[in-house]
């Protein structure tokens, strides 16, 4: 009963790009571990698995420790850290599964991800189908490191192996450079994790089963949302959302619905956020369609009961369905 079907995979914010020297997640019942995925640079985006690695046994006990050690090329700096993971809530979670509206039915978590970002964050995800959620978070140490456990690149040196990663992830010479002058952002993960009191409101747009299909949030977790919002899920906190994806049409409209996917602007909308939902205050994040002309314009607000704030850097991509 204990015994799951899950697999580990890797993870690492976008731009700041790390490499797991090596890493295990100890079984509950001290039957032995999983690897997590190593050896490999990675920059995919926080809260998503690079890769994952079919081993071991389909059904296996789920994780209560986490051992990990990477490398942080922003930095140039070698990180490490051992973690008690929260066994009992992982277990529950992976019990009682949660319904998936791709699947149209129950289903359960299928990975365990494991993330590393500058600083020494560490935080552990549950993932599958429709959803991730965060489980921990935790700070490694700084170590010295080998450089050869890194590499077998003896040909350069350090400096330019990490300066080449680094243009390699980046791409162009102006991220690099953007990269110098701004720095990096020690501590942003642990931010990221700011949970608010808000929930969505459409007006001027009739949701397709009414359904927000896909919402990502800045703390890596992902979820979907039933609209309207049933009272104990509009009572909850949820971090800063990233994206959100849905598909509908204005009410009474005749043509096919349209998939609209919004992706926020980070400085913009954190920056309402912090202004208008202190102390748990409750915030409606206003995703308002309306007919000027003949067309249909998309605005973005975000607002308690006595502001609002519209955020018009919001990027907006319409799609035929």
């Amino acid at each position: 009963m204990n015994k799951f079907e899950w697999q580990a995979t890797e993870s690492a914010p976008r731009n700041y790009v790390m490499t797991i020297i090596g890493g295990n997640l100890s079984y509950h019942d001290d039957s032995g571990s999983l690897y997590v995925p190593d050896k490999s640079n990675i920059d995919h985006g926080w809260g998503k698995g690079a890769s994952s690695h079919i081993v071991g046994p389909d059904r296996k006990p789920l994780p209560k420790r986490l051992a990990i050690g990477f490398f942080s090329y922003t930095e140039n700096q070698f990180y490490e850290g051992i973690f008690d993971l929260p066994y009992d809530k992982i277990l529950k979670m992976f019990q009682d599964g949660y319904y998936s509206p791709n699947e149209g039915g129950e289903v359960t978590y299928q990975q365990v991800v494991v993330g590393v970002a500058p600083g020494g964050a560490v935080a552990v995800w549950l993932r599958g189908i429709d959803k991730t959620t965060e489980v921990f978070f935790g700070q490694a140490e700084k170590i010295e490191g080998r450089w050869g456990s890194l590499t077998n690149a003896t040909h350069i040196t350090r400096e330019e192996y990490v300066r080449k990663s680094i243009l390699y992830s980046l791409k162009t010479p102006e991220a690099v450079a953007a990269l110098h002058q701004n720095g990096v952002p020690i501590g942003l993960w642990n931010t990221y994790r700011t949970r608010y009191l808000w929930q969505p409101v459409l007006t001027g747009i009739q949701l397709k089963k009414g359904l927000i299909n896909h919402v990502q949030y800045f703390n890596g977790e992902r979820d979907y949302l039933n609209y309207p919002l049933e009272a104990a899920i509009a009572a909850s906190t949820r971090a800063v959302p990233k994206e959100l994806h849905f598909v509908g049409a204005p009410p009474g409209a005749t043509g096919k619905p349209k998939l609209v996917e919004l992706y926020f602007n980070e400085a913009e909308i954190f920056d309402a956020f912090k202004k208008l939902g202190p102390n748990n205050q409750p915030l409606q994040l206003e995703i308002r369609n309306e007919v000027i002309d003949g067309n249909n314009k998309f605005t973005i607000w975000l607002r308690n009961d006595k502001d609002k704030i519209e955020l018009k850097n919001t990027k907006i991509q319409t799609y035929n369905t």
